[in-house]
C-alpha cells in the first residue's frame, strides 16, 4: 500500500518539531549558551535555512522548547474547562507523575528544570512565555478549585484564586526539590495536602 503524502503544512511542523527536540537534546547536553545553531541543525537533520523558516532566533526556538514541555505537562495535568474537573485528582495525577517518573514532571536525562529556569534567566522574552504557561496553568487550577468548592469538595474558607497560586508554587518547589534528589515522600505529602484542601 502507497504511503499517504503529507501535506506542506504537516512536512513544517514536521521540521519545526524535529528542530525543538534536537534543540532540547542539544541544549541539554552542552548547555543552553554552549549549544550552536548549527549542532542543532545538524542532529535535527536540517540546514540553518530550514531554521530561519521556523524561528526568527536562539530565543524563539528556546521559548518553543520550554513551551513543549511545560505545555506537555500542563495538559496531562491540569484540569480543563469542564464540570468533570477534580482538584483531588489533579494532585494525585501530579503525585504519580513524580513517583513514576513521568518526563514531563521530572525532567529526561537531557532536559532538566535547572534548565528551563536558566533558559528564563537569559532571557526576557522566554521568561514572559514561561510566565504565560504558568498564568494558563493558574487558570486552570483556579477553575478547578472554583469547580470543587460548588461541589463542596474543596474548601471556601480559601478564594480559589489562592488555592491555584498554592498548588503552582508547590508544583514548582517539588521540581526543585525532585531535581536535587531531595528524599521527600511524595505519596503521604499528596495525600495530606488533599485532606488540607478537602
Amino acid at each position: 500500500m502507497a504511503k499517504k503524502k503529507r501535506s506542506r503544512a504537516e512536512r513544517a511542523e514536521e521540521t519545526r518539531e524535529a528542530l525543538v527536540r534536537a534543540a532540547a537534546q542539544e541544549m541539554a547536553e552542552k548547555g543552553i549558551e554552549h549549544a550552536s545553531l548549527n549542532a542543532i541543525c545538524d542532529r535535527a537533520g536540517f540546514t540553518r535555512g530550514a531554521f530561519y523558516v521556523h524561528f526568527r532566533d536562539r530565543d524563539e526556538l528556546l521559548a518553543a522548547v520550554v513551551e513543549g514541555v511545560l505545555g506537555r505537562f500542563q495538559d496531562m495535568l491540569f484540569p480543563k474547562d469542564d464540570e468533570t474537573v477534580d482538584l483531588g485528582a489533579t494532585i494525585g495525577q501530579f503525585v504519580g507523575a513524580i513517583l513514576s517518573g513521568v518526563p514531563e514532571a521530572v525532567g529526561t536525562s537531557r532536559w532538566k528544570f535547572h534548565h528551563t529556569l536558566a533558559a528564563c534567566a537569559g532571557s526576557p522574552r522566554i521568561r514572559a512565555k514561561y510566565n504565560a504557561l504558568q498564568h494558563r496553568a493558574l487558570d486552570r487550577l483556579t477553575y478547578g478549585a472554583v469547580v470543587g468548592q460548588k461541589k463542596k469538595k474543596v474548601r471556601t474558607d480559601v478564594e480559589a484564586r489562592t488555592l491555584a497560586e498554592i498548588l503552582l508554587v508547590l508544583t514548582l518547589g517539588v521540581s526543585a526539590a525532585t531535581e536535587l534528589g531531595l528524599e521527600i515522600d511524595y505519596a503521604k505529602g499528596g495525600a495530606a495536602l488533599g485532606k488540607l484542601l478537602a
